[in-house]
């Protein structure tokens, strides 16, 4: 159902915006008294104010019955087959799953036959993406593929949803629905902001029908989803091959303390003859090292989430119109270069967790015509996340070659 602050037709039901002890709009429990005795929430604050004077009106959203299909002119590999297999059983046997499938394995393939399944039922499935820019990207490969299905894409500034049946939303764009969904696929789950975060957490569980599966997807896993696995309260399935089934690239350590000498290897790297991703943690020493690339003649662009022309600089750079892309997190996941390396300086700062190294890695070696390349990490100090990104991607690589002989 969508939830709304005013009334707009009769309603399927109504309930009080906010109780003393928690509010209906996000299950948050963080509720103020104001002077007069009235109780807000204070979790969903920004989403506009809500306290107990208001009420939420919850409207059944209709969606066309259709035959749904998929046109696509290529076909899975016997890996990606079994990855989809296993989220088809997950949702058949109304068991939730985890899907961990190395970075560049084709995980978003592997969701279609259970979307497809679950839409010619006529249920009511989203597929939530923490990052808008991947989120538009996606959606728009399933308009490609799924040529009759109405699909809708949520996030802040585009909330049209009206009757789709497949809706690509951000977490946060949640907070709208309750009890609307029979299918979720949830990927990236542990990046930012949806990693370690109650709030969206609740929003993805209030959003979920009661009979409804939660279908969880990464190349990475936190401690969180390893205990549940462990504990067996979720089902899992690996997948550590990417879909050319060659080896995933293992970076290299250069552990160096003196900065300039540091900068000399940064220079060094900008004038291979090779298309580059260089990852800063901040926005502010990215400004740094930009300026000072500038000063040498290194022909670059840097972007970050505060770029205004972010989007520009990243077609620019898949045209090959330059060579070096400074960059944030902002593109540790969810998007692909044909052929370039990565380098990540000052790689013992605490925003490079294990998780990122690992995604950012992820970056080389992608396509089967480009399935190589070079990721160096670049520190004052071998860190744990550094030695464990690395454990962890031989790892794969080890399971890889056992399913390959």
């Amino acid at each position: 159902m969508i939830e709304k602050l005013y009334r707009k037709e009769v309603p399927s039901e109504k309930v009080k915006a906010v109780t003393p002890h928690q509010c209906n709009r996000c299950n948050g429990k963080n509720i103020y008294q104001d002077a007069d005795g009235i109780s807000y929430c204070l979790d969903c604050f920004e989403y506009g104010e809500i306290n107990e004077t208001m009420t939420l009106y919850r409207y059944i959203r209709p969606i066309p019955h259709m035959r749904h299909i998929i046109s696509m002119d290529y076909q899975l590999t016997p890996l990606q087959e079994q990855a989809s297999d296993f989220l088809l059983e997950c949702y058949r046997e109304h068991q939730r799953g985890f899907l961990q499938a190395v970075c560049g394995a084709g995980k978003t393939e592997m969701t279609y036959q259970v979307i497809l399944a679950a839409l010619n039922e006529d249920k009511k499935v989203g597929f939530i993406l923490p990052r808008v820019a991947v989120l538009k990207e996606v959606s728009k490969r399933f308009r490609m593929h799924f040529t009759k299905t109405n699909i809708a894409t949520l996030y802040e500034g585009n909330k049209q949803h009206q009757n789709a049946n497949l809706i690509f939303s951000t977490p946060q764009q949640l907070i709208y629905f309750y009890q609307e969904f029979d299918l979720l696929i949830v990927d990236e789950i542990d990046a930012f902001p949806y990693a370690n975060n109650p709030f969206l957490e609740r929003l993805l569980e209030k959003s979920s029908k009661q009979s409804g599966i939660i279908l969880y997807m990464s190349a990475t896993m936190d401690i969180a989803f390893q205990k549940r696995i462990e504990n067996k309260s979720i089902r899992y399935h690996l997948v550590p091959s990417r879909y050319h089934r060659k080896p995933l690239v293992v970076p290299e350590c250069k552990r160096i303390r003196s900065k300039s000498h540091q900068m000399e290897v940064v220079l060094d790297w900008c004038r291979s003859n090779r298309q580059s991703l260089i990852f800063v943690p901040t926005i502010k020493l990215g400004n740094e090292l930009y300026e000072e690339l500038q000063k040498q003649g290194v022909l670059c662009r840097f972007v970050s989430s505060e770029s205004k022309e972010k989007n520009d600089f990243i077609r620019a750079f898949r045209n090959l119109e330059f060579q070096t892309l400074l960059t944030t997190t902002l593109l540790e996941r969810g998007v692909t270069f044909a052929d370039i390396d990565c380098l990540v300086f000052l790689a013992d700062h605490k925003v490079f967790s294990k998780e990122t190294l690992i995604q950012i890695s992820g970056r080389v070696g992608r396509l089967a015509e480009y399935d190589s390349g070079r990721i160096m990490l670049l520190s004052s100090y071998i860190t744990k996340a550094i030695k464990e990104a690395r454990k962890e991607i031989i790892r794969m690589n080890q399971a890889n070659e056992m399913q390959t002989l």
